[in-house]
């Protein structure tokens, strides 16, 4: 019994320090830090020829356009990583929306600009 309790203190210990690391690795996004590294006017332009496509409507589960139900939980996980999916694809979403001929850059604006809308300004 003594054993039992042990490991499930280890595993107890384990699993919330692992939630503190993750809490800590994670900044939140804010839009002066967007709007200095992105070209928001370009992603908003690559959002309506290609992203809208899918997350105006949230057609194939995609996220809804600023439906911060949807949102909060991606944002929180930083930048690099919805870009990451974004490039590479995730669930049923194709790799740069399916449209190959985006480059990195123009991918990584479209995200911002969407985060962006998203985003509400501190009073």
């Amino acid at each position: 019994m003594m054993r039992f309790v042990a490991v499930c203190s280890l595993i107890f210990a384990f699993i919330c320090s692992a939630q503190i690391v993750s809490a800590l690795e994670i900044a939140p996004i804010e839009k002066a830090a967007l709007r200095a590294k992105y070209n928001i006017p370009q992603g908003k332009d690559i959002y309506e020829r290609v992203c809208s496509n899918c997350h105006d409507s949230g057609v194939m589960e995609a996220p809804k356009f600023c439906d911060l139900t949807d949102w909060k939980p991606r944002m929180l996980l930083g930048m690099e990583h919805l870009v990451k999916h974004t490039i590479d694809g995730f669930n049923n979403m194709p790799a740069k929306g399916g449209m190959e001929s985006l480059t990195l850059a123009e991918s990584s604006d479209a995200v911002a600009y969407m985060v962006d809308q998203c985003l509400v300004e501190p009073k």
